[in-house]
């Protein structure tokens, strides 16, 4: 029998993060979990939001799984099995008919409901299942999920930087082929809008593993795209002062810039994505939270502007391969994985290793807390797993 995993939900960030990696990680594991205190840290109040909650309810049928606590505004959530899991058969047909449709019900982040549900369907029991037993061979067919919410969201990750930036480092990495298509935009500002993105899933073959990945030696930095989103009547303004200081601050780097009329003042958003001569993807952007004064928008369309090359900047100075919003997406797939997995995060002016941010620090702790794994002196996982796609999780043995 698998003991019960407890984890204090203010432990580190204190948010949404231990939620997301322990609820997927007990879906794909079976391993029965409960979270106390969920977003124990947050100024007003924490408690399960409908975000958090699509994504829960989603992977507990996903997985069969028992849940009691699932309720907006709840600070406990357990997640629990009835069946023996290491005598029941798999039961390859369960995912055909999961939900291909998550309606958050609010501009919630589709980009967190995504994080949340992502791992379970590269390496969960699916159809992968019965249709390989049935042809006698690895099958790998695309699952569809629409997901209604928010694309352009206040401290979530856009649309913008999942198709430019996440899923063309997740395919670097080994993982089957993710595509993003957006059906509407939906916004946190301007006014609530609730969008729609159709992502096409490939989980990875029955039997198989997510092999190790290296993310490593980053090289000079040859191309920067900047993603802009603002009212038409701002668009010579934005195009202005990004290329007057993506200029004077990576002279000699080339640039392009596309402009999306968002159809609402309040709505300024900026992403700027850099790309080295080895293929490394790192973006800063910001969705613009703060009130313009009349309709006045040259001063926010320059601050924007402002903060986010000197982000970039910053980013790039430590010569590493991912960036701060991606190193802690990762840590999942690094702990899943077949052997040990580097990840070059750069080194500050001292030459020591860049310290993980809190998001990755809590996805790193998650993680040792519900799998045999052990961390480095960085953080990183020493070694992953080795999951092997569709078998039975039984081992809770952690390292020392």
């Amino acid at each position: 029998m698998i003991n019960t995993v407890v984890l204090d939900g203010t432990t580190l960030e204190g948010g949404g993060q231990i939620l997301r990696i322990a609820v997927c990680l007990s879906a794909i594991t079976n391993i029965p979990l409960n979270i106390t205190r969920i977003r124990g840290n947050r100024p007003r109040g924490g408690g399960l939001k409908y975000q958090h909650l699509t994504g829960v309810n989603w992977l507990a049928k996903a997985s069969e799984a028992n849940i009691e606590g699932a309720e907006i505004k709840s600070t406990g959530l357990r997640l629990s099995w009835d069946r023996d899991t290491d005598d029941e058969p798999l039961d390859g047909h369960r995912f055909l008919s999961l939900p291909k449709m998550i309606d958050i019900g609010s501009p919630g982040s589709v980009a967190l409901v995504l994080q949340a549900i992502l791992p379970f369907i590269i390496f969960g029991r699916t159809l992968n299942a019965s249709l390989t037993r049935l042809l006698k061979m690895p099958v790998m067919a695309p699952i569809h999920i629409t997901i209604k919410g928010g694309t352009n969201v206040s401290f979530s990750p856009s649309f913008e930087y999942i198709n430019k930036v996440l899923l063309p480092t997740f395919s670097r990495i080994g993982l089957p082929p993710i595509t993003a298509r957006l059906e509407s935009r939906g916004w946190s500002t301007g006014g609530p809008q609730i969008g729609t993105v159709i992502f096409e899933i490939t989980p990875l073959p029955t039997k198989s593993y997510l092999p190790s990945f290296e993310l490593t030696n980053r090289g000079t930095i040859q191309h920067i795209e900047a993603t802009v989103l603002g009212p038409k009547i701002v668009q010579d303004k934005f195009r202005h002062e990004v290329a007057i200081r993506l200029a004077a601050n990576f002279p000699g780097v080339a640039t392009t810039i596309t402009f999306e009329d968002s159809g609402h003042h309040s709505r300024l958003y900026l992403l700027l994505v850099a790309k080295s001569e080895n293929g490394h993807l790192l973006g800063r952007d910001w969705l613009y939270d703060r009130k313009t004064r009349g309709g006045e928008l040259n001063g926010p369309v320059e601050q924007l502007v402002k903060e986010v090359v000197q982000q970039l900047q910053m980013e790039l100075k430590h010569g590493g391969c991912v960036d701060e919003y991606l190193r802690d997406q990762l840590v999942i797939f690094s702990a899943l994985a077949r052997g040990k997995c580097h990840i070059d995060a750069g080194r500050n002016e001292e030459g020591q290793l860049v310290e993980g941010s809190l998001h990755t620090k809590t996805a790193q702790w998650v993680v040792s807390q519900m799998l045999p794994v052990a961390l480095g002196e960085d953080g990183s996982i020493v070694e992953g797993i080795a999951l092997e796609v569709g078998s039975r999780f039984t081992s809770t043995v952690r390292h020392p």
